[in-house]
């Protein structure tokens, strides 16, 4: 499997707040947007088969947490944030979620005892990176980003593709106690190209599997895209 990491990387813009506040956002950014280094798993609002987390719902702390004296440094707020990163060892990627894993030993589902070393038709040029963040460029909304470099051998093709989306939040109480938030995002631009494999009779086979190439069927343009809602309230 490819390796999954949180990251976090905070750039927060204070210059035009006061000494007090300044410490406050970057506690509460600390405290309440930062990832530990530890394996990633999919967010809340993302398929369990995402690699890579696709939202910015960090990003949007409950203001109601702080004294309203804060809230206009909140507002203001402004940052980049490093979400995840996945480099593919095994596993290979389209659509921010896994494709296959890298085709080894294989046998025929038809005839056990017929198994090819087709290792050599996937291992790539290159390792596959996928990476993902968000850029908070005021205190309600949110631009979601990525980008997949990829991935190239003899017999499998995944061209390189980019992550979008937006995230805009509106409070319902002026307390700030209450958010609604509404986010739409998805991978972008990718396609994926397979090549068959071919025997002494010139016979096409799916080299993954070999199974005949006529009963292989695979989506060429993936797009996974997001529309996602939320409803959150303290008390």
């Amino acid at each position: 499997m490819g390796k999954v990491s949180s990251l976090a990387c905070r750039l927060i813009d204070v210059t035009s707040i006061n000494r007090h506040a300044q410490g406050v956002v970057l506690l509460l950014s600390i405290l309440l947007i930062l990832s530990p280094m530890v394996p990633a798993r999919a967010d809340g609002l993302d398929p369990e088969s995402s690699l890579l987390p696709t939202s910015a719902k960090t990003a949007f702390v409950m203001d109601a947490q702080l004294p309203p004296e804060y809230w206009h440094a909140l507002d203001d707020r402004s940052y980049i944030a490093i979400t995840g990163i996945s480099i593919g060892e095994r596993m290979i990627a389209a659509g921010g979620q896994s494709l296959m894993n890298r085709a080894d030993h294989v046998c025929s589902i038809y005839d056990s005892g017929i198994c090819f070393d087709v290792g050599p038709f996937y291992t790539p040029k290159t390792p596959q990176i996928l990476l993902s963040g968000f850029w908070m460029f005021d205190g309600n909304h949110a631009l979601t980003f990525g980008i997949d470099t990829g991935f190239s051998s003899p017999k499998l093709t995944v061209s390189p593709s980019l992550l979008l989306g937006l995230s805009q939040r509106w409070f319902l109480s002026e307390k700030r106690d209450s958010q609604f938030i509404i986010e739409a995002s998805g991978w972008l631009g990718q396609s994926v190209s397979h090549q068959p494999c071919y025997d002494q009779f010139d016979r096409a086979y799916y080299c993954a599997n070999l199974s005949a190439w006529s009963d292989f069927h695979f989506d060429p343009h993936p797009s996974d895209l997001y529309l996602k809602l939320w409803y959150e309230k303290a008390f």
